[in-house]
């Protein structure tokens, strides 16, 4: 193989599936750095399409404090199954790494370390990372970038009370923002809330309730412009929803948000307690990640296929041994977007 050109080379390597790239990184310094060559990234996830078979989606997955690629796979609709593909519990061989939060964007992802002393900027395809030094206190994150910049500049937003905080990738530093908000989040870092933001298309958007209305008034959905650096005007849901609701987001591709909704009062969906959730738009499917069943206590997580007609499945996803951490799911395209 030393003998080989390295465009023969980029073009044997670029066949390689993406769950075995580690592997050919590990094997030597030649083909690590060649892996990580924009070339041939490019070339490699047109060679690699994330949905690698009808009826299949690859998704991470937060769970027990450790990230886990997954194939959700629907192709056999009365037996659905969920199959780990890989495990991304560290950021190299030596590093264990234990995460609380984790943000997505386009392939990149944000972590929040158990301790919350560090933040990791990470692209779990490319193997690159950014680690961040932050005070050890509870904050809620955002991860986006701004449009318009032919090289995407991206951003990292963290907020706690009346603190908000911008992080710039390209400088290297913090700046605090402006905000006085009228509006009141249950986000996940401030609280036990499962209420992650959403990234699309660069801007992140949650489930909001204004602030002085003490739960009266419907919540709506509410948006960060990391271009502008400012929170954008409510957006109205299709529904209203109250102070105790469950409201969660996720989106449908690059382009499309989607809102599943619990009702307090009429517990249409009374196993679920506010877990994320996927979307198969071809079978009209949604795929919940959430602890089971047992009110008392929740010992196994588990994965809820709803759809049409009454169809409802359950797939086992192993023992609770985390308590204060929700699984966590969102689909995942790899991206070879570079970081630094």
């Amino acid at each position: 193989m030393d003998n080989l050109s390295k465009d023969l080379l980029e073009e044997i390597l670029s066949r390689v599936p993406t769950t075995s790239l580690r592997k050919v990184r590990s094997t030597c310094k030649k083909w690590n750095t060649l892996s990580k060559d924009e070339t041939f990234t490019k070339k490699h996830l047109a060679q690699s399409p994330p949905r690698t078979s009808k009826g299949e989606i690859l998704a991470i997955v937060l769970i027990n404090c450790s990230l886990r690629l997954m194939s959700v796979n629907l192709s056999d609709f009365d037996h659905p199954s969920i199959k780990l593909t890989g495990t991304l519990i560290s950021l190299n061989s030596s590093d264990k790494l234990d995460i609380t939060q984790v943000y997505h964007c386009e392939g990149l992802l944000l972590c929040v370390t158990e301790d919350y002393t560090r933040l990791v900027l990470w692209n779990p395809y490319t193997g690159e990372s950014r680690w961040i030094c932050v005070d050890h206190s509870k904050y809620a994150h955002a991860l986006g970038f701004e449009e318009g910049n032919p090289c995407r500049a991206y951003k990292v937003l963290r907020f706690a009370h009346h603190v908000h905080e911008i992080y710039d990738v390209s400088s290297d530093s913090w700046r605090v923002l402006d905000v006085t908000p009228d509006w009141k989040m249950e986000v996940d870092g401030e609280s036990d809330s499962n209420n992650y933001g959403v990234s699309l298309k660069g801007n992140v958007y949650w489930f909001a309730q204004d602030k002085e209305a003490g739960g009266n008034v419907p919540g709506f959905i509410l948006c960060f412009d990391f271009t502008t650096e400012r929170f954008a005007p409510r957006l109205p849901l299709p529904f209203e929803s109250y102070f105790e609701d469950e409201v969660t987001l996720s989106n449908v591709g690059e382009e499309q948000l989607a809102v599943l909704f619990q009702n307090l009062d009429t517990y249409e969906m009374e196993f679920f307690t506010g877990g994320s959730f996927l979307i198969d738009e071809e079978r009209r499917v949604v795929v919940v990640f959430d602890g089971d069943k047992n009110v008392s206590e929740t010992s196994r997580n588990t994965a809820y296929f709803i759809g049409e007609n009454d169809y409802f499945k359950e797939v086992d996803l192993g023992e609770v041994n985390t308590c204060e951490v929700f699984p966590h799911a969102f689909s995942y395209v790899p991206s070879s977007v570079q970081i630094n």
